[in-house]
């Protein structure tokens, strides 16, 4: 049985922390080093690591000054031994069966990489969040361009520690979406990925998380700056043109449609709105055209239309019309 190395970065999570290592310790598979990572949390969590630790012996500590939940996963990489690698946040939790599933078809398909679905949990609601890409097969880039499309949150991936180790790829330190700035570039390292169709992670949305926390600046300048990263570092691979529509999409989705409806329903700061908007537009003026954009479900085309006129007032009342109705029927 294969070693896995679970990565937990701790910071301020003193109310969850024992649920989310408890879901760890409960797996099926129980071949595990789960490395904490106390990234300097100011609360009782240092001690909270210490005391878990000493209740299973499968459980080390790390405690360093704060660095940011990449320079803490950056960390637990340096320390893991495993054969196989996987992050877990630690204000979330895990399906008991997670590490099994993952390592069996990492192990059976020989891969570097295992996707996977999860719950995304809000307010007490949990929907599955899935993708498109088959099921079992095993692929890359070169023959499924649609993994960029994929959710590039580390959380959803188990990774063959060689191959991590090899790519290169560290999470960026200071800054926002660090999952978003290496996941691309893995997917293009990788020549075996994996895709089990099944929700195995439940991930937690939370008031203080990254555009929920009101600091709409080092957001947008955050996103930016990684988009920029990930379209340079193809370019220089030489294969921007042949994954384009692909990096148009991915812009399109991160640098345009997802933070301006975050920003409009939370009625952030508009010169936000317009940095994003314009980043986009310059980069891909011609984005509707984009396969993937004519793609999209009805709901999303009309929140693409709302966006494009800048009727920013009618997704609010269409935002508060669909919470009135969830109230309604009980939610």
């Amino acid at each position: 049985m294969d070693l896995v190395s679970v990565i937990v970065p701790v910071y301020k999570v003193e109310e969850y922390l024992e649920k989310c290592v408890e879901s760890i310790l409960n797996q099926t598979y129980s071949n595990l080093e789960i490395i904490l990572v106390d990234d300097g949390s100011p609360d009782r969590c240092p001690r909270m690591c210490d005391g878990l630790a000493r209740k299973d012996s499968r459980i080390r500590v790390i405690h360093k000054a704060n660095g940011g939940l990449s320079d803490a996963r950056n960390e637990g990489v340096r320390h893991a031994s495993g054969k196989y690698l996987l992050f877990v946040d630690s204000d979330d939790y895990i399906s008991r069966e997670l590490v099994s599933k993952t390592v069996k078809a990492a192990r059976d398909q020989k891969c570097d990489i295992v996707l996977f679905d999860y719950y995304c949990v809000e307010d007490g609601v949990q929907e599955i969040r899935s993708t498109d890409l088959p099921a079992g097969k095993v692929m890359n880039l070169d023959t499924d361009k649609e993994l960029l499309l994929a959710p590039p949150s580390a959380w959803t991936k188990l990774f063959d520690r060689e191959f991590y180790m090899s790519s290169g790829c560290t999470f960026p330190v200071g800054r926002y979406f660090e999952d978003l700035a290496v996941t691309p570039l893995l997917f293009l390292a990788a020549e075996r990925i994996v895709y089990v169709k099944e929700p195995l992670y439940y991930y937690m949305i939370r008031e203080n998380s990254i555009m929920t926390g009101k600091n709409y600046r080092k957001s947008c300048e955050d996103k930016l700056a990684v988009l920029d990263h990930i379209l340079s570092s193809y370019r220089e691979k030489g294969v921007y043109e042949k994954y384009r529509e692909e990096l148009e999409y991915l812009v399109f989705a991160n640098a345009y449609f997802e933070p301006s409806k975050e920003l409009v329903l939370d009625r952030g700061d508009r010169k936000w709105l317009e940095r994003y908007r314009e980043y986009t537009f310059r980069l891909y003026p011609d984005f509707v055209k984009n396969r993937y954009v004519r793609r999209m479900g009805r709901k999303d085309r009309l929140h693409l239309w709302i966006l494009n006129t800048r009727q920013y007032w009618m997704m609010r009342l269409l935002s508060k019309a669909r919470r009135m109705r969830d109230r309604i029927k009980g939610r």
